[in-house]
């Protein structure tokens, strides 16, 4: 019985041997679909779906850096009306008579001195020299900044 035990499973394997080797080299019926062309497909859906989370991810990435733009327009807009603010702020501390001096006199003349432009203005309208020697030589907040500003040099 073993003899015929192993003859059965020698056809078999033959049978299995034969059906493979039909299944490589006849065509397929219509209909059907090989393992080949089964795993062909199942790569270019692999290749499709990584194209298209590469397009959803440049996206994403594009609107993520339109949004930076904007938030950054906008945090510029917020930067440019508080520098404009506090260089008015600056100049409404400036003496009257500096304010009113033309900005090329005020630099050419007086090298951008606050005291020296004060001094000179206070002299061209003939005030007495007690009145000149009580001027600073800087105004007292710009003295202050001035301050401010070494001391955080030098730590």
């Amino acid at each position: 019985m073993s003899t015929a035990a192993s003859s059965r499973s020698e056809l078999h394997s033959q049978q299995q041997q034969q059906q493979q080797r039909q299944q490589r080299d006849e065509p397929m019926s219509p209909g059907t679909l090989s393992s080949k062309t089964i795993r062909s497909l199942n790569r270019h859906a692999q290749r499709q779906l990584a194209e298209e989370q590469r397009l959803a991810m440049l996206e994403n990435f594009d609107m993520e850096v339109e949004d930076k733009i904007r938030s950054m327009r906008t945090q510029l807009d917020v930067d440019k009306m508080d520098l404009r603010l506090k260089a008015e702020c600056e100049i409404a501390q400036l003496p009257k008579c500096v304010r009113d001096m033309p900005l090329k006199t005020f630099i050419h003349e007086y090298g951008g001195d606050v005291a020296a432009a004060v001094r000179g203005m206070l002299r061209i309208e003939g005030k007495e020299s007690s009145v000149l020697a009580s001027l600073p030589e800087a105004p007292l907040a710009i003295r202050m900044r001035r301050k401010k500003a070494a001391l955080n040099q030098v730590k």
